[in-house]
């Protein structure tokens, strides 16, 4: 990115030289940063977004000789936080002191490159923990992380550091940084307001994240403190529930997080918001105040929201409440607290969490990862009968087969709950592969995420290796865009956009596995449910077999194929597939598509949209715009230069912005 001739930043850089002096903090060179981050290795990247990546690094202060472990926090090229954005940030962090806001370390701002630094925060963020990571907070971890999140915004909005005070403007769970204490701390500061009058707000162009934007503000424009605290309010549910500001992997009217629990609340419905990992740890009178200042902080208007300050005493009387709860529960033993909780709320079976309501829709309670008997599995797919072959892969084949929703036993009546089961080609390995294969099948339950078809369990008997799996009521991406049989079927665009972000969710968490070896992902791979939903599938039978013979078994159909581990080029492939409903399997067929898709030659009319689109999916008016953003993309992923391309999580990003404005103009048919 160094010295890219299309970056036009205008520093004032005189400005910048004494904010650092005054406020002492570094102007580091890009040599320094280089050198931290050695030379921008991929293997130091703690983080990534829409503005770009952060690296871990260490670096030598100005002011002295020791080391310093911090966050380096690149803008890339088409990061949405532009010059303006960057001394922004560096305004308002040389401002700010407070234990719950992230401290700035210094800056760069050499060949056009924007580079800030800052303390390293080493439990990274609440968004990680409550979306990615395996493990989950305590119910008392979230409180924690809840007060010191509302003090750092109390101290933004009261003014300390500036006249009148600060409006955060994007706060939301992956603004919110865990220190070495698993203290929470703000960041993000680009796109703050300062306040130039008390008691008012500030008019200014509608910018933020879907899903935490104020309503009001939305509508008209005008920005206030109260704005901050509906995030907020997003952010307190968010705990709560385990869920994201918007998910799409729950019924519709579920999708919105702020109205469904508002709604909740209401109805007196408040046990269905609790994530199920913390069901049985919160207090009934710390969970009634919890819930009653979040669903304040969401208030239509805002008159009726409370202040930051407001918050902070009712998430401090909530952290009483459960102490107290707690000291209670502990002398009455552990089958009082278990008891006294089922009282509260009865089975678990009604928990907000998406895994448990997927297996729910499946007919199971809860989702459980199981050995099977080869002998069950030969019942349940009938001895494996030609009549149950779903079909043939690198790896072997798949068969249909039925359990007993409750039991998990064979069901030979082809009712209750359908399964695909694998049968692994064993005799095409080597004796050695076999025996590594049956060592690492107790990692499969590992491999778990909602844009990943789920893995029931496995057998490993003798030389058999058989893995079961949910079925994927509406087959593969390949069939359901390409074959003869749904050639004239019509489709709506936005089950397209939907499609395209559960790829992208996929490959996300596929990333985080460091257990797999980079693999590729074709069409024939993503699987559709019966709300077609896309999950990504043959990557744990990838991780089992060893890395010098996968490829054996992965060789790619054409040239342009998704390699999981690698950048976005494979995934904007896709997402020309998606829009054209043609296959691209070479060089030509990519720079034809690129020419007739918008965005190419820099102009899209209505008729090139139109002439370019699967004509399945033909758009009424309002859908253009959301086809043209679509196209955009899709054309930045495919760029002949690497390093111009956007991240992974930045496509995402704009993906789910895409889909929210097509749900607010509106489902209806093509």
């Amino acid at each position: 990115m160094s010295g890219n001739p299309i970056s036009n930043q205008n520093f004032d850089e005189e400005k910048l030289n004494s904010l650092a002096t005054e406020r002492a903090f570094n102007r580091f060179s890009l040599a320094e940063i280089e050198v931290a981050t050695q030379n921008f290795d991929d293997d130091l990247v703690v983080g990534k977004g829409g503005f770009g990546r952060v690296y871990k690094g260490y670096i030598y202060g100005a002011r002295d000789t020791t080391t310093r472990l911090v966050a380096i926090k690149r803008l890339d090229t088409f990061s949405r936080q532009g010059a303006s954005e960057f001394m922004t940030e560096i305004e308002m962090l040389s401002k700010l002191r407070h234990c719950h806001l992230v401290s700035l370390i210094g800056y760069c701002s050499e060949n056009n490159e924007m580079i800030l630094v800052y303390e390293f925060m080493p439990n990274g963020t609440i968004e990680q923990h409550l979306h990615k990571a395996d493990s989950s907070l305590s119910w008392m971890d979230r409180l924690k992380i809840s007060i010191g999140a509302a003090r750092g915004l109390d101290y933004l909005h009261t003014g300390v550091g500036t006249q009148n005070g600060i409006i955060h403007r994007d706060v939301k769970s992956s603004n919110i940084l865990l220190d070495e204490n698993w203290a929470a701390k703000i960041s993000d500061f680009g796109l703050s307001k300062i306040i130039d009058e008390p008691f008012s707000g500030v008019s200014t162009v509608l910018k933020g994240t879907f899903g935490y934007l104020d309503p009001e503000y939305s509508m008209t424009g005008h920005l206030t403190r109260k704005s901050d605290v509906y995030s907020f309010g997003v952010v307190l549910f968010e705990l709560l529930s385990g869920r994201r500001a918007v998910d799409t992997r729950f019924r519709e009217e579920e999708w919105n997080l702020a109205k469904w629990a508002k709604k909740c609340v209401k109805e007196r419905r408040l046990e269905q918001v609790i994530s199920s990992h913390i069901l049985t740890q919160i207090s009934p009178k710390c969970l009634k105040e919890f819930a009653q200042i979040a669903e304040r902080c969401l208030k239509s208007s805002r008159k009726k929201r409370p202040t930051m300050a407001d918050v902070v005493v009712a998430l401090q009387q909530s952290m009483t409440f459960q102490e107290q709860f707690d000291s209670s529960a502990q002398a009455a033993g552990p089958t009082g607290f278990t008891r006294m909780q089922f009282l509260l709320f009865g089975s678990r079976h009604n928990s907000g969490d998406p895994d448990t309501l997927s297996s729910t829709h499946n007919g199971l309670t809860e989702y459980s990862f199981r050995i099977f008997s080869y002998r069950d599995m030969k019942l349940a797919t009938k001895n494996f009968s030609s009549r149950m072959l779903l079909g043939r892969g690198y790896y072997g084949e798949v068969f249909r087969g039925w359990l007993h929703k409750k039991t998990y036993s064979p069901s030979v009546s082809d009712s209750g709950l359908p399964i695909a089961v694998k049968r692994l080609y064993t005799h095409k390995f080597k004796p050695h592969m076999v025996k590594e294969i049956q060592l690492k099948t107790k990692i499969l339950d590992k491999f778990n995420d909602p844009n990943v078809v789920k893995i029931l369990g496995y057998c490993v008997e003798e030389d058999s290796v058989l893995i079961v799996y949910e079925f994927m009521h509406q087959g593969t991406l390949k069939d359901y865009l390409f074959s003869v049989e749904r050639r004239t079927e019509r489709q709506l665009f936005i089950s397209r956009v939907k499609i395209a972000i559960g790829v992208a969710r996929g490959l996300v968490f596929l990333r985080t596995q460091p257990q797999l070896a980079d693999c590729s992902l074709q069409m024939h791979n993503i699987l559709l449910d019966e709300e077609l939903n896309a999950k990504l599938s043959d990557f744990d039978v990838a991780m089992l077999v060893p890395s010098s013979e996968a490829t054996l078994y992965l060789h790619p159909s054409s040239s342009y194929y998704l390699k999981v581990k690698r950048d976005v080029f494979g995934f904007g492939v896709l997402l020309m597939e998606l829009l054209t409903g043609e296959p691209i399997a070479n060089e030509s067929d990519l720079t034809a598509t690129r020419h007739c898709l918008p965005g190419e030659r820099g102009f899209a009319s209505l008729p090139s949209i139109y002439g370019a689109l699967d004509c399945r999916i033909r758009l009424n008016f309002v859908q253009t715009k959301p086809a043209v953003q679509l196209a955009l993309l899709a054309q930045k992923c495919v760029v002949d230069k690497s390093y111009l391309r956007p991240t992974l999580e930045s496509v995402l990003e704009e993906l789910e912005e895409i889909y929210v404005v097509m749900l607010n103009l509106g489902n209806s048919d093509n």
